[in-house]
């Protein structure tokens, strides 16, 4: 999982609200690794994120739900 501060700023030019196709566009972008993609890859394709708190809130629950 990448961490707030690295995703932060491989999102920093994301217009919201948006999916995660551009999310991973934007990462993509901007030099995102494969931490920052994989931590994106891993959002449900159908869910829309209206600002960075909801896609950094998707990311750590999708890596604690996959934690258990």
């Amino acid at each position: 999982m990448s961490d707030r501060t690295s995703l932060e700023q491989h999102l920093s030019e994301t217009e919201y609200p948006c999916g995660r196709e551009e999310l991973l566009r934007r990462a993509a972008a901007a030099g995102g690794g494969d931490s920052v993609l994989g931590s994106l890859g891993g959002l449900p394709d159908s869910d829309r994120y209206e600002n960075f708190d909801a896609v950094w809130e998707a990311v750590s629950a999708k890596h604690v739900g996959g934690a258990r």
